[in-house]
């Protein structure tokens, strides 16, 4: 995360206010709005207080608000439609706004979508030149960076390719190089950074540190919780086009994460639809539940149970069954069991059990994936959480200091000591 040091005072360099969009599902009928709305822009009136939707229009992004200041970087979260990719071409000026109002104070960088103002005929050095001549920069003001840019990219020799022989990889160096090195106040990141390789995501993520150690400011939109975590003090969650949570940066992950979990709720209540068992696929698990033996919640180290719900077509014989607990963004499996003792399952629903005599969860949100297998060949005979969506497990905590350490150190498990004096 960003130092505390870095100080977040003084008038914001990005101001938000009620922020809306809209757009038109059919193409001639928004040609035909476009007309119109250019013709009202040319022979100006009393425009209506409010911006309203027309027919086949709907709203990419409505009433969003926020403010950015020096050293601060913002996350926007969300899933695929929900507005975040809108919002960054409004920042940056790429198309208008139905509503609301955008303040910026001083130069924006952005890398907004992979390839967006490079020429593929010219070589990735002329390329250089002409980004930064749309920025506004003469080519002396641009000559002593040249050097320093090529380095950040990496690119060696094919700097003086063509831009159409780059890989994905390769345009998305360039493209944040000459971004980042162009001292922008406050640098717009979509998503580019995920078709770069390992060292250059590091490489990127502590030149983002260092930039916003400088007094820089960021607004990173990601579907990489680590980078989100690396560089974001705060983060907004969009939902079809609007705000529905606001809050620091894991505040807002968490918020997210949990949502995707209610397709799994969903599924417990009966509201999805459950396949059904047959020859083709003689089992499947149906449920997954946690029930603490000793407490009143689930808590960290209480005894838990847990019993994994199957239907069986027909009796299966010598399977093995598992579980696995996973962070609640569902990319490290911190830890899990597995029954290699043979087990006949029996046609019709049944239950699978466990105990686990100590829960080694700290207090937080996780995601728990299950599967039965046959153990000779070890194929799996049905998942839980692989193809479909996850199972949420919630170890509740007071509010106390052990909780708040473990939360500013993103602790996932607890060890049983005999502290010795």
């Amino acid at each position: 995360m960003v130092p505390d040091s870095v100080s977040t005072l003084g008038p914001p360099l990005l101001v938000v206010s009620d922020l809306s969009k809209k757009f038109c599902g059919r193409l001639r009928t928004s040609l035909w709005y476009a007309l119109r709305d250019i013709a009202a822009e040319a022979l100006p009136r009393r425009a209506p207080r409010l911006p309203f939707l027309r027919r086949h229009e709907f709203w990419g992004l409505q009433k969003v608000s926020f403010e950015l200041r020096r050293g601060e970087a913002l996350a926007i979260v969300g899933s695929n439609g929900a507005g975040k990719s809108t919002l960054l071409k409004l920042l940056n000026g790429l198309i208008k706004p139905d509503g609301g109002r955008i303040s910026i104070c001083g130069r924006v960088g952005a890398l907004i979508e992979l390839g967006v103002g490079l020429d593929p005929v010219l070589s990735g050095r002329e390329n250089i030149f002409i980004r930064a001549a749309l920025l506004g920069f003469s080519r002396a003001q641009v000559q002593p960076l040249v050097a320093d840019i090529e380095a950040f990219a990496g690119l060696g020799e094919a700097i003086d390719m063509p831009v159409q022989f780059y890989s994905s990889g390769m345009v998305s160096r360039l493209a944040y190089a000459v971004a980042v090195h162009l001292s922008p106040e406050i640098l717009l990141v979509d998503e580019v950074l995920a078709v770069g390789d390992i060292d250059f995501q590091r490489k990127c993520i502590n030149h983002m540190l260092a930039y916003l150690a400088g007094g820089g400011a960021i607004v990173l939109v990601s579907h990489n919780p680590y980078h989100i975590q690396a560089v974001c003090q705060r983060g907004l969650l969009l939902e079809k086009g609007h705000v529905t949570f606001a809050g620091t940066g894991l505040e807002t992950l968490d918020r997210y994460f949990s949502r995707q979990f209610q397709s799994s709720e969903a599924r417990k209540t009966g509201e999805i639809p459950v396949a059904v068992a047959s020859a083709t696929r003689p089992v499947l698990i149906d449920g997954l539940t946690f029930e603490a033996e000793n407490a009143l919640s689930i808590v960290n180290g209480c005894q838990l149970r847990i019993s994994l719900s199957y239907v069986a077509h027909h009796a299966v014989e010598n399977v093995g069954w598992a579980f696995y607990v996973w962070t609640n963004d569902g990319l490290t499996c911190i830890t899990g069991g597995l029954r290699l003792v043979p087990v006949t399952l029996r046609a019709g629903r049944h239950q699978l059990t466990g105990i686990i005599p100590r829960l080694p969860l700290a207090a937080g949100e996780y995601a728990v994936k299950a599967a039965i297998f046959e153990l000779h060949s070890q194929q799996p005979l049905a998942l839980l959480g692989w193809e479909d969506s996850s199972m949420p497990l919630q170890v509740h905590g007071d509010v106390n200091l052990e909780k708040s350490f473990q939360t500013m150190l993103r602790q996932l498990v607890t060890l049983d000591i005999d502290w010795h004096d």
